[in-house]
Protein backbone atom coordinates (compact mmCIF):
# COMPACT_ATOMS: atom_id res chain seq x y z
CA UNK A 1 0.00 0.00 0.00
CA UNK A 2 1.28 3.42 -0.88
CA UNK A 3 1.89 5.71 2.07
CA UNK A 4 2.37 9.42 1.53
CA UNK A 5 5.25 11.29 3.13
CA UNK A 6 2.80 13.29 5.20
CA UNK A 7 1.02 10.26 6.63
CA UNK A 8 4.33 8.57 7.26
CA UNK A 9 5.47 11.64 9.19
CA UNK A 10 2.50 11.43 11.58
CA UNK A 11 1.92 7.70 11.68
CA UNK A 12 5.42 6.59 12.58
CA UNK A 13 7.41 8.48 15.20
CA UNK A 14 11.02 9.24 14.39
CA UNK A 15 13.71 7.68 16.45
CA UNK A 16 16.27 10.04 17.98
CA UNK A 17 19.48 8.86 19.53
CA UNK A 18 20.51 9.97 23.06
CA UNK A 19 23.42 11.91 21.57
CA UNK A 20 21.05 13.86 19.34
CA UNK A 21 18.86 14.70 22.39
CA UNK A 22 21.86 16.01 24.30
CA UNK A 23 22.95 18.07 21.32
CA UNK A 24 19.50 19.62 20.96
CA UNK A 25 19.28 20.47 24.65
CA UNK A 26 22.77 21.97 24.55
CA UNK A 27 21.84 24.11 21.55
CA UNK A 28 18.73 25.40 23.33
CA UNK A 29 20.77 26.11 26.48
CA UNK A 30 23.37 28.02 24.47
CA UNK A 31 20.63 29.99 22.70
CA UNK A 32 19.10 31.05 26.03
CA UNK A 33 22.52 31.88 27.43
CA UNK A 34 23.34 34.06 24.43
CA UNK A 35 20.00 35.84 24.82
CA UNK A 36 20.81 36.57 28.46
CA UNK A 37 24.27 37.82 27.52
CA UNK A 38 22.84 40.03 24.79
CA UNK A 39 20.28 41.43 27.23
CA UNK A 40 22.98 42.15 29.81
CA UNK A 41 25.20 43.80 27.21
CA UNK A 42 22.26 45.88 26.04
CA UNK A 43 21.54 46.99 29.59
CA UNK A 44 25.20 47.90 30.15
CA UNK A 45 25.29 49.81 26.88
CA UNK A 46 22.16 51.68 27.91
CA UNK A 47 23.65 52.53 31.28
CA UNK A 48 26.88 53.68 29.63
CA UNK A 49 24.96 55.83 27.18
CA UNK A 50 23.03 57.35 30.07
CA UNK A 51 26.25 58.14 31.92
CA UNK A 52 27.82 59.69 28.83
CA UNK A 53 24.69 61.75 28.21
CA UNK A 54 24.62 62.84 31.82
CA UNK A 55 28.19 64.12 31.61
CA UNK A 56 27.82 65.71 28.19
CA UNK A 57 24.41 67.22 28.90
CA UNK A 58 24.17 67.48 32.71
CA UNK A 59 20.86 69.31 32.65
CA UNK A 60 19.15 66.73 30.42
CA UNK A 61 18.42 63.97 32.93
CA UNK A 62 16.96 66.23 35.63
CA UNK A 63 14.65 67.73 33.01
CA UNK A 64 13.24 64.26 32.38
CA UNK A 65 11.97 64.21 35.94
CA UNK A 66 14.31 61.60 37.43
CA UNK A 67 14.15 61.98 41.23
CA UNK A 68 13.35 65.66 40.96
CA UNK A 69 10.77 66.75 43.53
CA UNK A 70 7.76 68.61 42.21
CA UNK A 71 7.75 71.15 45.03
CA UNK A 72 10.71 72.65 46.88
CA UNK A 73 10.48 75.17 49.69
CA UNK A 74 13.62 76.79 51.10
CA UNK A 75 13.29 78.56 54.45
CA UNK A 76 15.90 81.03 55.68
CA UNK A 77 16.33 84.53 57.04
CA UNK A 78 15.90 87.50 54.73
CA UNK A 79 19.65 87.65 54.09
CA UNK A 80 22.12 85.85 51.84
CA UNK A 81 23.86 83.82 54.55
CA UNK A 82 23.99 80.05 54.34
CA UNK A 83 21.09 79.68 51.90
CA UNK A 84 22.29 81.92 49.07
CA UNK A 85 24.51 79.28 47.48
CA UNK A 86 21.50 76.94 47.36
CA UNK A 87 19.30 79.66 45.86
CA UNK A 88 21.92 80.41 43.19
CA UNK A 89 22.22 76.71 42.28
CA UNK A 90 18.46 76.19 41.92
CA UNK A 91 18.18 79.41 39.92
CA UNK A 92 20.98 78.46 37.51
CA UNK A 93 19.47 75.00 37.09
CA UNK A 94 16.04 76.39 36.29
CA UNK A 95 14.40 74.56 39.18
CA UNK A 96 11.42 76.46 40.65
CA UNK A 97 11.31 76.78 44.43
CA UNK A 98 9.46 78.69 47.10
CA UNK A 99 11.86 81.13 48.72
CA UNK A 100 10.40 81.60 52.21
CA UNK A 101 12.05 84.31 54.32
CA UNK A 102 11.88 84.08 58.12
CA UNK A 103 12.06 87.27 60.20
CA UNK A 104 14.39 87.34 63.19
CA UNK A 105 11.38 88.15 65.38
CA UNK A 106 9.59 84.98 64.25
CA UNK A 107 12.74 82.90 64.57
CA UNK A 108 12.72 83.24 68.34
CA UNK A 109 9.34 81.50 68.45
CA UNK A 110 10.04 78.75 65.93
CA UNK A 111 13.65 77.83 66.79
CA UNK A 112 12.75 75.15 69.34
CA UNK A 113 10.46 73.40 66.86
CA UNK A 114 12.89 73.29 63.94
CA UNK A 115 15.12 70.40 62.99
CA UNK A 116 18.44 70.77 64.84
CA UNK A 117 17.26 74.22 65.98
CA UNK A 118 18.68 75.91 62.91
CA UNK A 119 18.05 77.38 59.47
CA UNK A 120 18.01 76.91 56.52
CA UNK A 121 15.42 74.19 56.11
CA UNK A 122 14.24 72.55 52.91
CA UNK A 123 10.84 70.93 52.39
CA UNK A 124 10.23 68.54 49.48
CA UNK A 125 6.83 67.79 47.95
CA UNK A 126 4.94 69.24 50.89
CA UNK A 127 6.35 66.74 53.39
CA UNK A 128 6.02 67.67 57.04
CA UNK A 129 9.59 66.74 57.95
CA UNK A 130 12.20 69.08 56.45
CA UNK A 131 15.86 68.56 55.57
CA UNK A 132 18.62 70.61 57.19
CA UNK A 133 22.30 71.51 56.64
CA UNK A 134 23.10 73.94 53.83
CA UNK A 135 25.98 71.82 52.51
CA UNK A 136 23.68 68.85 52.03
CA UNK A 137 21.09 71.10 50.35
CA UNK A 138 23.77 72.47 48.01
CA UNK A 139 24.79 69.00 46.85
CA UNK A 140 21.17 67.93 46.49
CA UNK A 141 20.45 71.04 44.41
CA UNK A 142 23.52 70.26 42.32
CA UNK A 143 22.30 66.70 41.73
CA UNK A 144 18.84 67.70 40.49
CA UNK A 145 20.12 70.59 38.36
CA UNK A 146 23.15 68.87 36.82
CA UNK A 147 25.49 71.40 38.46
CA UNK A 148 27.24 68.66 40.45
CA UNK A 149 29.30 66.44 38.09
CA UNK A 150 28.47 62.74 38.05
CA UNK A 151 32.04 61.78 37.21
CA UNK A 152 33.76 60.99 40.54
CA UNK A 153 37.00 62.81 39.68
CA UNK A 154 35.19 65.95 38.53
CA UNK A 155 32.98 65.82 41.63
CA UNK A 156 36.17 65.48 43.70
CA UNK A 157 37.45 68.75 42.19
CA UNK A 158 34.19 70.49 43.01
CA UNK A 159 34.25 69.31 46.63
CA UNK A 160 37.90 70.32 46.92
CA UNK A 161 37.04 73.86 45.78
CA UNK A 162 34.08 74.07 48.15
CA UNK A 163 36.37 72.94 50.96
CA UNK A 164 38.77 75.78 50.18
CA UNK A 165 35.93 78.28 50.34
CA UNK A 166 34.78 76.74 53.62
CA UNK A 167 38.30 77.20 54.99
CA UNK A 168 38.23 80.89 54.07
CA UNK A 169 34.91 81.34 55.84
CA UNK A 170 36.23 79.42 58.85
CA UNK A 171 39.00 82.00 59.21
CA UNK A 172 36.34 84.69 59.39
CA UNK A 173 34.18 82.93 61.97
CA UNK A 174 36.01 83.85 65.22
CA UNK A 175 35.68 87.59 64.55
CA UNK A 176 32.02 87.12 63.60
CA UNK A 177 31.25 85.23 66.80
CA UNK A 178 33.16 87.78 68.87
CA UNK A 179 31.08 90.61 67.43
CA UNK A 180 27.94 88.94 68.83
CA UNK A 181 29.42 88.20 72.26
CA UNK A 182 27.41 90.10 74.89
CA UNK A 183 29.75 89.21 77.76
CA UNK A 184 32.51 91.57 76.60
CA UNK A 185 32.36 95.32 77.15
CA UNK A 186 31.56 97.18 73.90
CA UNK A 187 34.81 99.14 73.66
CA UNK A 188 36.97 96.10 74.35
CA UNK A 189 34.97 94.03 71.90
CA UNK A 190 35.27 96.68 69.18
CA UNK A 191 39.02 96.84 69.70
CA UNK A 192 39.46 93.07 69.45
CA UNK A 193 37.22 92.76 66.39
CA UNK A 194 39.12 95.54 64.63
CA UNK A 195 42.44 93.90 65.37
CA UNK A 196 41.26 90.51 64.13
CA UNK A 197 39.67 91.86 60.95
CA UNK A 198 42.68 93.95 60.00
CA UNK A 199 44.87 90.85 60.25
CA UNK A 200 42.39 88.93 58.14
CA UNK A 201 42.34 91.64 55.47
CA UNK A 202 46.13 91.81 55.39
CA UNK A 203 46.98 88.12 55.52
CA UNK A 204 44.41 85.32 55.50
CA UNK A 205 41.88 86.66 53.02
CA UNK A 206 44.50 87.51 50.36
CA UNK A 207 46.12 84.11 50.87
CA UNK A 208 42.89 82.29 50.07
CA UNK A 209 41.83 84.65 47.29
CA UNK A 210 45.17 84.13 45.52
CA UNK A 211 44.31 80.42 45.20
CA UNK A 212 40.95 81.19 43.62
CA UNK A 213 42.56 83.79 41.37
CA UNK A 214 44.94 81.13 40.05
CA UNK A 215 42.10 78.67 39.46
CA UNK A 216 40.45 81.23 37.20
CA UNK A 217 43.57 82.04 35.14
CA UNK A 218 42.59 79.95 32.12
CA UNK A 219 38.98 79.13 32.91
CA UNK A 220 35.74 81.04 33.20
CA UNK A 221 34.67 78.86 36.11
CA UNK A 222 36.44 77.27 39.06
CA UNK A 223 36.15 73.63 38.00
CA UNK A 224 36.01 73.66 34.22
CA UNK A 225 34.19 75.18 31.30
CA UNK A 226 30.76 75.30 32.93
CA UNK A 227 29.37 76.45 36.27
CA UNK A 228 29.02 74.06 39.20
CA UNK A 229 27.85 74.31 42.79
CA UNK A 230 31.39 75.44 43.68
CA UNK A 231 30.84 78.58 41.61
CA UNK A 232 27.50 79.18 43.30
CA UNK A 233 29.14 79.03 46.71
CA UNK A 234 32.15 81.17 45.79
CA UNK A 235 29.90 83.81 44.24
CA UNK A 236 28.17 84.10 47.61
CA UNK A 237 31.56 84.58 49.29
CA UNK A 238 32.64 87.19 46.73
CA UNK A 239 29.50 89.21 47.30
CA UNK A 240 29.85 88.94 51.08
CA UNK A 241 33.52 89.97 51.26
CA UNK A 242 33.02 92.81 48.80
CA UNK A 243 29.79 94.09 50.32
CA UNK A 244 31.34 96.60 52.70
CA UNK A 245 29.11 95.40 55.54
CA UNK A 246 31.90 93.55 57.36
CA UNK A 247 33.57 96.09 59.61
CA UNK A 248 37.28 96.63 58.89
CA UNK A 249 37.20 94.51 55.72
CA UNK A 250 37.61 96.98 52.82
CA UNK A 251 34.78 96.86 50.28
CA UNK A 252 37.35 96.96 47.47
CA UNK A 253 39.30 93.95 48.74
CA UNK A 254 38.15 91.86 45.76
CA UNK A 255 39.13 94.39 43.08
CA UNK A 256 42.80 93.45 43.47
CA UNK A 257 42.03 90.16 41.75
CA UNK A 258 41.05 90.65 38.07
CA UNK A 259 40.12 87.02 37.42
CA UNK A 260 37.85 86.90 40.45
CA UNK A 261 36.33 90.26 39.52
CA UNK A 262 35.57 88.98 36.01
CA UNK A 263 34.17 85.75 37.45
CA UNK A 264 31.78 87.63 39.71
CA UNK A 265 30.59 89.82 36.84
CA UNK A 266 30.09 86.76 34.64
CA UNK A 267 28.06 84.95 37.26
CA UNK A 268 25.93 87.96 38.16
CA UNK A 269 25.19 88.51 34.46
CA UNK A 270 23.52 85.12 34.12
CA UNK A 271 19.86 86.00 33.36
CA UNK A 272 18.36 83.95 36.20
CA UNK A 273 20.82 85.34 38.77
CA UNK A 274 20.57 88.90 37.45
CA UNK A 275 16.78 88.76 37.69
CA UNK A 276 17.00 87.50 41.27
CA UNK A 277 19.58 90.09 42.36
CA UNK A 278 17.69 92.95 40.71
CA UNK A 279 14.31 91.93 42.09
CA UNK A 280 12.79 94.66 44.27
CA UNK A 281 13.16 93.86 47.95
Amino acid sequence: RTVTNASRRFSRPSRTSPAQCVSAELAISIEYSMSAVNFALGALAGAAATAVAADAYPSMLPSLGFSRPKDIELQYFDIAGAAEKVRFTLLMGGVPFKDTRVSFADWGKMKETTKFGQLPLMYLNGEEKPYAQSGAMLRFAGAITGLMPKDPVQAFKVDETIGLDDDLRREMRPSIMLSYDQTIKPKEKARKVKEMREKLAANEIPRFLSHFEKMLENSEYLCGSSATIADAQFLTTCRWLGSGVIDHIPADIMTKYPNITAFRARMEAKPEIAAYLNKPK
